[in-house]
């Protein structure tokens, strides 16, 4: 046994004697930036967005110093590389962080090729630009021209104050997007018995995204060339979506793009008119040079494209895959590309399933043939002989709170999801909301069970789409802990993300709130100032606790105010405690109440109040969107009170309004949202 390890041993010093030392050094930096005719200040690595590709060879060992000059601290984490523990880059978790004015240098030996990523996992610091590509060459490499193309979004919005809007209301960058989901919309299209089950189920429309971007890059350009590229050469793109929220299609003008890799792990080629990629994944392509790949937004929001080498095509069809100028929405939602098999819409869930994923949305959850195009080159299945662990992830959220969680339970919520060394390890991911998951796992590959078995794809980023099923496995072959979240940027640190531990320690609290902000408090409110009444509603709130005080009141000293405190239990239910306080024809009524507020179907607010005194009071609430901008809201109540309200949306926090109210009788007037 003695000469077994002492082999190993030889071998290990032997190898690692051998290896090649590849060094780089970056500076993270704030710097100007402008990619829509205002200038912005943008976390830079080296001056540039994307940072620089870092290029090894496999065997390599991997040396890079990252120098930070900011006034905050960083982090960067190796997305998709299997890496010691302690270079993983997840701060507090199992890397430090980078302070400011100092310098980390990682070093990791590299024992894998392919296409891979780094990026922050500071704050949201990877939306403000700290990432780039990673290049590892295999030990011996087929030659071909070969490109990196990192695709990824932008915005000039603080994407701090992003998260905040979107915590104040899900649908918050609807309107700047022009994807307000109105019924005008259904009626158009058709759409009246679909969206009338999505709400009887209590489901609202799809989201395929919650941010308003103002720009789609390619290697930090809307538009670019990669020059003077013979037609008809055999060209491998190896892409990386490195953006924070945006899924991108990709397509070719020339047809076909073959597909020989995902996440950096050799795949069976197939061919693909359209390839729609998650966040966080990257594919490598081969492709015939002389046309124009372009990365639409699965929103279809905006675009960027990548001319390869000289194109055939002439002036007008050209044209077609050309940007338009600015920032218009309208004519960039008119452009239609010749390259997308079937048109994306995301008015309804229904909409969206029967056009992207070919699924019906009426069930729950079921298992997804989503990755079925990918087989892998050999055999990746685990000895049966290793004791299985089946852990189920249902993955929950709440777009109108902008909650988001796995079995409801956000981060500090939750404990570490314990598994032993030498388990086969299965996650059964089950999507419940309406919005697609990229799910990515820290430091491990895992099989993304397909119809091909025994020879499912190895992938470490998993879209999981709406309403549908993924099962992944993988091999519990490291140590410590590990990060497993959902790489939308805002979705993670609204609390959809998990430890994976080989450690049976709990969690500690403090790391969690640092990885987490879910439990930060936020704030919101809105005034209603008509000719009839005013209102006012002031909110404080985090994931799970709200303390409001809302009412109302006429010009001759009627008044209706609550002061109250809520806990969100699900996105169906939360439970509350508060006082009223009502003057009525100079009757005062004080009154302490507990509530319990419910969502009925047909996306109706129902809301149960017990008062001190025994009395028991119903009230219902909803909304409809007629047009983009256009409004109905109204209340009721048991005892025969209501509201009728017209809603114009003339800015994002400022509306005009026109109600009915039983008490207060007619009016017209504006309301403000702050």
């Amino acid at each position: 046994m003695k000469k077994i390890w002492a082999i190993l041993l030889y071998i290990v010093i032997f190898t690692f004697s051998f290896s090649k030392l590849v060094e780089y050094e970056v500076d993270i930096a704030y710097t100007e930036v402008n990619f829509t005719g205002n200038s912005v200040k943008a976390m830079t690595l080296n001056g540039g967005i994307p940072g620089p590709t870092l290029e090894f060879t496999e065997g390599d060992i991997l040396r890079v110093t990252f120098n930070n000059y900011m006034d905050v601290e960083t982090s960067i984490h190796w997305h998709g590389l299997l890496v010691p523990n302690d270079q993983d880059g997840v701060p507090y978790l199992n890397t430090p962080p980078i302070l400011p004015g100092t310098s980390f240098t990682y070093e990791i030996p590299l024992i894998q090729s392919g296409t891979y990523w780094y990026h922050s996992h500071t704050g949201l610091q990877e939306q403000r630009g700290v990432y780039g590509s990673i290049v590892i060459h295999p030990k011996e490499e087929e030659k071909i021209e070969e490109y990196v193309v990192v695709v990824s979004d932008w915005t000039d919005e603080d994407p701090v104050k992003i998260l905040k809007n979107l915590k104040k209301d899900g649908d918050y960058y609807a309107l700047k997007r022009n994807r307000v989901q109105s019924w005008e919309k259904v009626l158009k299209e058709r759409r009246i018995k679909e969206r009338i089950n999505g709400a009887l189920m209590r489901m609202g429309p799809m989201d395929l995204s919650d941010v308003a971007y103002d720009a789609y890059l390619i290697n930090g350009e809307k538009e670019i060339s990669l020059g003077n590229i013979p037609a008809g050469t055999s060209v491998k793109l190896r892409i990386i979506n490195a953006a924070a929220s945006t899924y991108f299609n990709l397509s070719y003008s020339k047809g076909n793009m073959e597909v020989v890799a995902a996440d950096g792990i050799d795949v069976m080629p197939v061919g693909m008119d359209k390839i729609l990629i998650g966040v966080a994944e990257t594919y490598d392509v081969i492709i015939e040079s002389g046309g124009v790949f372009v990365a639409t937004a699965q929103d279809n929001t905006g675009k960027a494209s990548l001319h390869v080498g000289k194109t055939s095509m002439g002036t007008a069809e050209h044209n077609k895959y050309k940007m338009p100028e600015g920032n218009n929405m309208q004519e960039m939602d008119s452009m239609t590309s010749m390259m997308e098999s079937s048109e994306v819409h995301d008015f309804t869930a229904m909409k969206m399933a029967e056009n992207d994923m070919g699924h019906t949305m009426h069930q729950m959850p079921e298992k997804s043939d989503y990755y079925d195009f990918l087989k892998a080159r050999e055999s990746t299945e685990y000895s049966k002989t290793l004791e299985e662990r089946v852990i189920e992830l249902r993955v929950t959220g709440d777009m109108e709170n902008y909650i988001w969680t796995f079995n409801n339970k956000a981060l500090i919520e939750s404990d570490k999801i314990l598994i032993k060394k030498g388990e086969r390890v299965k996650f059964i991911l089950k999507n419940e909301t309406m919005m697609h998951h990229p799910l990515h796992l820290h430091g491990h590959f895992f099989r993304v069970i397909n119809k091909h078995g025994t020879h499912s794809p190895l992938k470490h980023t998993v879209d999981v789409p709406p309403m549908q099923t993924i099962e992944i496995e993988f091999l519990a072959n490291e140590e410590k802990d590990w990060f497993f979240h959902c790489h939308n940027l805002y979705h993670m640190k609204a609390g959809m993300s998990r430890i994976i531990s080989y450690d049976d320690s709990y969690l500690d609290k403090k790391i969690a709130e640092k990885l987490s902000w879910d439990k930060r408090w936020f704030h919101r409110g809105e005034a209603k100032v008509a000719s009839n009444y005013s209102g006012l509603d002031v909110t404080t709130f985090n994931s799970r606790n709200t303390l409001e005080f809302s009412g109302d009141a006429s010009y001759d000293g009627e008044h209706d105010l609550d002061v109250y405190y809520s806990r969100y239990i699900n996105r169906f239910l939360s439970l509350g405690i508060g006082y009223n306080m009502e003057e009525d024809d100079e009757e005062i009524d004080n009154r302490g109440f507990i509530s319990v507020e419910y969502l009925l179907p047909l996306l109706i607010d129902s809301e149960f109040k017990l008062y001190d005194d025994g009395d028991l009071e119903a009230e219902f609430s909803s909304e409809l969107q007629l047009t983009d901008k256009l409004q109905f809201n109204w209340e009721a109540d048991a005892e025969g009170e209501y509201l009728l309200e017209l809603e114009y949306r003339y800015r994002k926090w400022l509306s005009f309004v026109a109600n009915a109210h039983s008490k207060y009788d007619e009016g017209i007037g504006i309301r403000v949202r702050f």
